[in-house]
């Protein structure tokens, strides 16, 4: 019997439950009942949907329902991927949740591809990796294909690392959202795995320690889940001109999409902001998906599985950069350079046994200049990556001193030859709103 059987078999119980659960499942449907005319959550009574609402709702609210649950494998496993964020908790109360359950081992790693969110915007994978015991975390890179071997168009992926067991939603793809759904019924994913051993793996080198491959369906009822709230109205933001265009929202996440003056002094390059509904519940960035931007599109917590009636937009600050300071050149030799925004100076450059330049900086911001840049003949480059770690200084004694709001960065300049570069500015200031801005949104 493969995870998936097992998955269906348990289902088939629901009403031959532990014993630790007997008493505790009948009071928390009560409860459950009462709770979800207050919240509106939809379970048809009697039916496994309607026992895993009441399990999402019993998990969050009574620990010793928890702790019996733990004893059943699938549950114990959901317990933890309702932790997430206000949006994928949601989700899972909804019962927004496709089960894939396959298992995967090379070179002494394991890949347990556990659960899916998928929605119009994108989906996100649930999964947990094991290997070396002297492994301290996993970084999965992956690429996705329909069966036939045609390409995702139009999306972002992120990938974030793995704590070893640890069941993590550490793959997000990201649509744009538009027009028909954009997800294939099925998904060829191939997953390459580095185990990070402390001593032994480079940080800076990323090399594969095991391939694998995976297929699985995608369930109709998700693929299409989604809708817009039309807005189409401006507002005025340091001077600057901001049509907000409409609000998408997602089972898990929303998007805010905004549109910005071709005559506007500055770029907007970042947004603090809320959605607060009639009761006051905030909807903020967060969790949900891991990514906070697509070009002019802002992503957040979703309203929804709640959709209320009132929705009211808090802009609390901006991340701009002037269109007179987009670019500035570098010599790689002497560190000069043409003017910077205020804060941020040139540190030096290093180089790799490859003779790849690594230029570093220290700013108010991380990523302050883009992963593209350009040589003296105009031809354009992309840096393979680079990082970040908080400002610190040596003060003597063996003693470092953290500098509080300062960030030292550093970016791969790959392949390159010349010894000037012309970066291109992400940030040049930001401004914090004494009040915020705020717009009704419905």
């Amino acid at each position: 019997m493969n995870r998936m059987e097992e998955y269906e078999a348990l289902l088939q119980e629901t009403e031959e439950l532990p014993p630790a659960l007997e008493d505790t499942v009948g009071r928390a449907r009560a409860r459950a009942r009462r709770r979800r005319l207050r919240r509106r959550i939809s379970a048809p009574a009697g039916s496994a949907a309607a026992v895993f609402a009441v399990f999402v709702l019993m998990v969050n609210l009574w620990t010793p329902f928890a702790l019996a649950c733990a004893r059943v494998p699938v549950l114990k496993e959901l317990t933890a991927a309702v932790a997430f964020s206000p949006s994928l908790k949601a989700a899972v109360e909804n019962d927004y949740v496709q089960y894939i359950g396959q298992s995967q081992t090379e070179n002494g790693i394991t890949v347990n591809l556990e659960y899916l969110m998928a929605d119009q915007g994108g989906l996100m994978l649930f999964l947990s990796i094991t290997g070396p015991e002297e492994a301290t975390s996993f970084m999965p890179r992956v690429e996705f294909t329909t069966p036939d071997g045609e390409g995702l168009e139009g999306c972002s992926v992120l990938m974030d690392s793995v704590a070893p067991g640890e069941l993590t939603n550490a793959i997000t793809v990201a649509f744009k959202g538009e027009g028909e759904p954009q997800l294939p019924e099925a998904l060829h994913m191939t997953c390459q795995v580095q185990a990070h051993i402390p001593g032994v793996t480079d940080h800076e080198t990323w090399t594969a320690d095991a391939v694998f491959t995976f297929d699985f369906p995608l369930d109709q009822r998700f693929r299409g889940q989604g809708r817009t709230v039309e807005v189409n109205r401006w507002i005025q933001l340091d001077g600057n001109d901001i049509r907000i265009v409409d609000l998408e929202l997602y089972p898990t996440h929303a998007r805010l999409n905004l549109e910005q003056a071709p005559d506007n002094a500055e770029e907007l390059q970042g947004l603090d902001f809320y959605l607060e509904d009639g009761e006051g519940n905030r909807y903020e960035k967060g969790s949900a998906s891991g990514l906070s931007a697509m070009g002019d599109s802002y992503l957040f917590e979703s309203p929804y599985f709640s959709d209320p009636k009132h929705l009211t937009l808090y802009v609390t600050g901006a991340d701009w950069v002037d269109k007179d300071l987009q670019y500035v050149t570098v010599n790689l030799d002497t560190l000069e350079s043409g003017p910077l925004p205020e804060g941020v100076t040139i540190r030096g450059v290093t180089h790799e046994d490859d003779g790849t330049p690594v230029l570093h900086y220290r700013a108010p911001k991380t990523d302050v200049f883009s992963s593209v840049y350009t040589a003296p003949d105009g031809t354009q480059w992309s840096s393979r990556g680079g990082g970040y770690s908080e400002a610190d200084e040596y003060v003597g004694n063996d003693e470092w001193i953290t500098i509080e709001g300062m960030y030292d960065s550093y970016m791969f300049l790959t392949d390159y030859p010349w010894d000037t570069v012309t970066l291109e500015l992400n940030w040049s200031h930001t401004t914090t709103f004494d009040a915020p801005v705020t717009l009704t949104i419905r």
